[in-house]
């Protein structure tokens, strides 16, 4: 797997455009960022509660950093400890995700295209 600054131009787009959906689905999850942003749990919890509840987030995201469509990617109970503890080992990937928990975070209190306008 490479670095995720290895990756440059248009290679660069490519990856973050198949990253920002799955990343984005599983740091929805209330309790995974609850876990990542307020230590109420250890890393282990929060990659357990995302194999178990986004499978489908998980398999797309190893899959895009294997290089591979989800469909051909694969993998077994050996493989993919060792692939996420890649994963969580890589300081540019963990920054990348931790940031990407802390963007969810955040909540609109209405519509970008909202007209506000102030009433005398």
């Amino acid at each position: 797997m490479k670095k995720l600054s290895e990756y440059k131009d248009e290679e660069a787009l490519d990856i973050l455009a198949d990253l920002i959906e799955p990343v984005s689905a599983i740091f929805a999850d209330e309790e995974i960022r609850e876990i990542v942003n307020k230590n109420k749990g250890t890393r282990a919890k929060a990659v357990s509660i995302a194999i178990k509840r986004h499978k489908k987030e998980v398999i797309s995201i190893l899959a895009t950093l294997d290089g591979v469509s989800a469909e051909e990617y694969h993998c077994n109970v050996l493989s993919l400890p060792m692939k996420l503890l890649e994963i969580l080992n890589n300081k540019e990937l963990t920054t990348f995700l931790a940031l990407q928990s802390q963007n969810t975070e955040e909540q609109s209190f209405g519509s970008a295209m909202e007209n506000i306008s102030e009433k005398a």
